[in-house]
């Protein structure tokens, strides 16, 4: 299934579509020396696509804490308390965020004389609409800032995130846990739905073939997904699309951050103190750019910068490195090579959008962000699937059209890197072709998620029990 999505990618483009920017690999999980070593405030992975059962919504996911490990106590994992979590939406075209979606956190701890997570079997009290048990329970809110107009609106606060799955004894059944974290799906007025808490982690790829000299070089199914079995916390936000666009143009561009206060302290008591502005310390937004599109020596540059200065990456674009590592370990791949320079079909995509599809209406400034067309409605498939051929009445309605929880993104990006836009046939190739020969089907092996997606909010699957 990946794969055809690859060859739909073509058929799109064919069409006069065009297909997502750059690389392949562990998405934005642990992509840049800083941020590596702060796991609470990674961003992993962002998805933003029209509500499948309601296409009158747009859901954007922002998923944070990679690899987690099910067993990962005593101290199992969750948003930090000091970290500002961040979804930005542009819906001007230039570049800047004008709508904030802020989420803070608070978490306490119930019995601090013991060391378990939970003192007994995990349950939800309906009269006090509290988790009962959880000894390190938390609470968020979330706040909506129109930087238009300088107003921030507080969305909800004191809201629920649910406990991690801990086992059996602690949190039951696979479908017990369903029902608690349910309890933390919340509609809350304005017709905003929002949930918080920990999900499997739905990126999919063979991690161990890709950071082995990329090895892409034919693979196509039986490859092991290495994310299979671990788990992120996400952040998964429903609004009415109404909400989120502006001056008629149903194109939105969307990232998330995570930021932190500029000062730590850390005292001789075993605490620490936070103070000063917030520093913004990770950015995503198109799947995989930070990972292996943009060079170490800019890596921790580009998690603090924003779509306004992507001008200073635009080598990275037009002349990526990945192309020029394909070519080496893979000479010839395919009866051609991947184009090294002057890539124009790539920029299209990573900073205006593709025309007739994704690109605002009055754009005036480029930018990386993972642009999403709210008036094309959802496939009408099976949610759990990859359109197979990623077109519906002439408008892609996936990846690089936003973004769903089954796109393939690396199979997409690798081949879109070996230039199936611009080769003979395809629709950027313009008077002389970038590439001889077609573009394979080649991918890391990995065609799906290990686990089905959820038909309705809040979409990405319950987490993996140890």
């Amino acid at each position: 299934m990946r794969n055809r999505v690859l060859l739909a990618v073509a058929a799109a483009a064919a069409m006069g579509l065009s297909i997502a920017p750059l690389s392949a690999s562990a998405s934005s999980h642990r992509e840049a020396p800083l941020i590596a070593e702060d796991p609470l405030a990674d961003n992993t992975d962002l998805y933003a696509f029209v509500a499948p059962d309601d296409s009158n919504r747009t859901v954007i996911v922002a998923n944070y804490v990679p690899f987690e490990n099910p067993a990962g106590g005593p101290n199992f994992y969750r948003f930090g308390d000091d970290v500002a979590y961040q979804i930005h939406v542009d819906n001007r075209g230039d570049a800047k965020d004008h709508l904030v979606f802020t989420f803070r956190f608070q978490t306490t701890t119930v019995d601090p004389s013991t060391f378990l997570y939970n003192t007994g079997p995990i349950s939800f009290n309906s009269s006090t609409n509290t988790y009962t048990n959880w000894n390190r329970p938390q609470t968020y809110s979330v706040t909506m800032t129109n930087l238009d107009t300088g107003s921030t609106t507080l969305i909800g606060s004191n809201l629920l995130t649910p406990p991690d799955v801990v086992g059996s004894r602690s949190t039951g059944s696979a479908l017990n846990y369903h029902m608690l974290a349910k309890k933390a799906e919340y509609t809350l007025p304005g017709g905003f739905k929002v949930f918080a808490g920990q999900r499997d982690d739905p990126f999919f790829a063979n991690l161990g073939g890709v950071f082995d000299l990329l090895n892409f070089s034919g693979a196509t199914t039986g490859a092991e997904d290495y994310l299979a079995g671990i788990n992120v916390h996400s952040i998964v936000l429903s609004v009415p699309s109404g909400v989120l666009t502006a001056n008629g143009d149903p194109v939105i561009g969307v990232w998330a951050t995570a930021s932190r206060q500029a000062m730590t302290v850390l005292n001789s008591n075993g605490t620490k103190t936070e103070s000063g502005n917030w520093v913004q310390v990770s950015r995503l937004g198109n799947p995989l750019v930070n990972e292996v599109v943009i060079g170490l020596n800019q890596k921790d540059l580009f998690n603090a910068s924003s779509p306004s200065g992507d001008v200073q990456f635009l080598s990275r674009v037009t002349d990526p490195i990945l192309a020029t590592d394909l070519n080496a370990f893979f000479p010839g791949l395919g009866g051609g090579s991947a184009p090294e320079h002057n890539r124009n079909d790539l920029v299209t995509v990573f900073l205006t959008g593709i025309p007739g599809l994704n690109q605002p209406a009055h754009l005036s400034a480029p930018g990386e962000e993972l642009r999403l067309n709210t008036s094309i409605a959802p496939s009408s498939q099976n949610p759990n699937a990859v359109n197979p051929l990623g077109v519906l009445g002439g408008q892609l309605d996936g990846f690089p059209n936003g973004r769903r929880l089954a796109d393939d993104v690396v199979d997409i990006e690798v081949q879109a890197v070996l230039g199936i836009l611009c080769e003979s046939t395809g629709p950027l190739a313009g008077p002389i072709p970038c590439r001889t020969g077609s573009v394979p089907d080649v991918g890391d092996g990995v065609r799906a998620n290990d686990v089905p997606f959820q038909a309705s909010f809040p979409y990405v699957a319950d987490p993996h029990s140890p």
